[in-house]
């Protein structure tokens, strides 16, 4: 029985290869360097996505899916929105002074040496198993002759570097031989490699950063709430927004900004190991998140809502009155749920306080319009009489 052939490519061996050589790779952008996107792109996802809902808004589109009604805008909000503009453009402006100071170019080895390492790797996972199997009593010499069974999950020329050449014959085989590192790693080898660096590394490096993040998030934006100094003087600014719209979503106190958005959140990055094109991204999903979160439309197909269902009204629960101290964090509600703190938005209870809230802002607006009726009919009755 012949031995499977495998085909070869011309990577090297992680083993033979000189020492890396390290350098900057061609920016995205011919007139913006990388290391400057993670703090201008999301800027950009804000802004424009917040001008987005301001259109819909001020053209009455998808008014079946608004939470609130003009009534409650008027008579809730505190907040104008001229300073929320402010504040939003005060925020990004530190944040962006801030990532500029910070920003540093990095340097990277080719995608064709990082692809040989992690198929070296590959290769040492293969020796820690043979090894395993031969301590279990199994014999590996079969494997390399099984070109479709079992043996295609191993590297051929790697098993007959371990039993020698002559293994047609098993009778031969008695001790492994010395283990023979070879040059060029085998199709699968590579095919493994480049699946590990292209895929399950920046996937599993998101899902870190989105845990991280999240917890943060969480655990954060919870202490604004339960600790009364806190919430009295920094985060109940932006509760100052009861009806909330889409440019509303950074409106902050500087005090609660720099912590959070300018030293906690760029050390979730760091912590995951995202390169400044891989910040970006993420910098981008979490502002537009951030900015759907308050636009006040529950719209169907909303994309968030693939990470929280019902993004929209979860978060909207969290800024009315009764429903501050729920619903905390901003992907899923794995730790609302965890930590007592969930409230979902389809609950009687909340239900019964929506409506409620509408009818009492319905009122409220109706005697606003009156009080500032009631000096014109004053006048008019004034001037009536000196005639």
């Amino acid at each position: 029985m012949t031995s499977t052939v495998w085909p070869q490519m011309d990577y090297q061996d992680y083993s033979q290869l000189s020492p890396p050589e390290m350098g900057p790779r061609p920016s995205l952008l011919p007139f913006l360097a990388d290391h400057h996107l993670p703090y201008i792109v999301p800027a950009i996802v804000y802004w424009v996505t917040s001008f987005i809902f301001h259109y819909i808004d001020t053209r009455g589109l998808l008014s079946a899916c608004k939470l609130h009604t003009p009534a409650e805008d008027l008579t809730k909000n505190r907040a104008t929105k001229t300073n929320v503009i402010k504040f939003a453009l005060f925020q990004q402006a530190c944040q962006c002074t801030l990532g500029y100071l910070m920003a540093a170019e990095e340097h990277f080895v080719s995608h064709k040496y990082a692809i040989a390492v992690w198929a070296q790797r590959i290769r040492y996972g293969e020796i820690w198993a043979i090894q395993w199997m031969r301590y279990l009593g199994l014999e590996l010499a079969w494997i390399a002759n099984d070109s479709k069974g079992f043996g295609s999950g191993f590297s051929a020329p790697f098993i007959q570097d371990i039993y020698g050449s002559n293994i047609g014959n098993l009778s031969q085989v008695v001790q492994p031989q010395t283990v023979m590192v070879p040059i060029t790693f085998s199709a699968w080898e590579l095919i493994t490699a480049k699946s590990f660096y292209w895929i399950f590394v920046p996937l599993f490096q998101y899902i870190s950063v989105m845990v991280l993040a999240d917890t943060m998030q969480y655990f954060t934006h919870r202490a604004f709430h339960v600790n009364k100094w806190l919430y009295k003087h920094i985060h109940s600014m932006h509760h100052d927004i009861y009806v909330p719209y889409a440019y509303g979503a950074f409106y902050n106190h500087p005090l609660e900004t720099i912590p959070i958005d300018m030293v906690l959140f760029p050390m979730c990055l760091a912590i995951a190991q995202l390169d400044n094109r891989q910040a970006t991204i993420f910098g981008a999903i979490w502002t537009f998140k951030t900015v759907v979160d308050h636009c006040g439309y529950d719209f169907p197909y909303n994309p968030c809502n693939v990470v929280c269902p019902h993004s929209v009204l979860f978060h909207d629960l969290h800024h009315q009155t009764w429903g501050m101290k729920h619903n905390f964090s901003v992907y899923g509600s794995f730790w609302d749920r965890l930590m007592g703190t969930h409230w979902s938005p389809f609950d009687e209870r909340a239900q019964e306080k929506y409506k409620r809230g509408k009818v009492t802002a319905e009122t409220s607006a109706a005697k606003k319009k009156l009080r500032e009726k009631a000096p014109a009919m004053v006048a008019g009755n004034s001037t009536a009489v000196e005639i």
